[in-house]
């Protein structure tokens, strides 16, 4: 039996549908770790890496920015499937000044598997050009660069890494002004069950790694902070070997750059407080 057109359609009410979020996320209003004239960041956590979208959206549509930010994207998965026609359609039909619509679109219409949220935001030219470091080579030839055209007839580059060392190599000569960055947890998974069957169990980059990677001293962290515009992490705990492991990763990354900590009173950049 069919489905009926209530139970294809079926509207959300919302208390104020101008102040609403995706389920299960939260934010941080920050002073901008650089430069003491840009004003205020944000930075938002979640599980689920396609509410992203949402914040992306959001950032860019309240900035007064003639151009949007480049985006840099640290993720175990590249996630750069492009929008199919239907995905298209909807894009073109979405209420971009409706927070609970695109609350609702980014948990109920972006792909599930959380593959397709930077090519769609890139479609409406909420986020410039593209830069991913990841694990994933999902096909033949999935390293090289691609491109985009949005909706508005932009073309948008992608670029895919196999090292940091490459991504920060390239970021550094580049001529980007701002940046998103945007970090899944799971990138610190080395393998998994769930990316290789032979795998038994999950594999992990150690702290110092991390930290080697992600200091603040790093040249690239050092240049994405001057340029920073909006800071996304998805904690995705399926992918990390459970919620204490995506924890522990999301605790680093608190340590690394926060105080006291992400979301306690007053929390502020690490190194503005030293």
């Amino acid at each position: 039996m069919g489905l009926s057109k209530r139970e294809k359609e079926i509207s959300i009410k919302f208390r104020n549908s101008y102040y609403i979020a995706p389920p299960g996320s939260a934010t941080e209003i920050l002073s901008h770790p650089k430069n003491k004239y840009a004003g205020a960041i944000d930075l938002a956590i979640f599980q689920e890496h396609r509410y992203a979208f949402f914040y992306w959206l959001k950032w860019t549509r309240e900035s007064e920015r003639s151009e949007p930010p480049c985006m840099i994207s640290l993720d175990w998965h590249q996630d750069l499937c492009f929008p199919d026609e239907v995905e298209k359609d909807w894009l073109s039909k979405l209420d971009q000044s409706n927070d609970g619509e695109v609350a609702a679109f980014s948990w109920a219409k972006l792909a599930g598997n959380n593959d397709g949220h930077i090519l769609c935001a890139a479609y409406l030219n909420l986020i410039g050009d593209i830069y991913v470091h990841c694990r994933q080579e999902p096909f033949f030839d999935s390293w090289k660069d691609e491109e985009l055209i949005d909706i508005y007839g932009n073309k948008h580059i992608i670029k895919k890494f196999k090292t940091f060392d490459s991504l920060e190599q390239h970021m550094l000569t580049s001529k980007e002004t701002q940046v998103y960055f945007d970090i899944d947890l799971d990138f610190f998974v080395l393998d998994s069950p769930l990316n290789n069957e032979n795998k038994k169990k999950f594999s992990y980059m150690t702290k110092k790694q991390i930290h080697d990677i992600l200091s603040i001293n790093r040249p690239l962290i050092d240049w994405i902070l001057e340029r920073l515009s909006g800071f996304t992490i998805a904690t995705e705990p399926k992918h990390c070997g459970g919620i204490l492991k995506s924890n522990r990763f999301l605790s680093i990354i608190s340590k690394l750059y926060f105080e006291p900590e992400i979301f306690a009173p007053n929390c502020d950049w690490k190194h503005k407080r030293s």
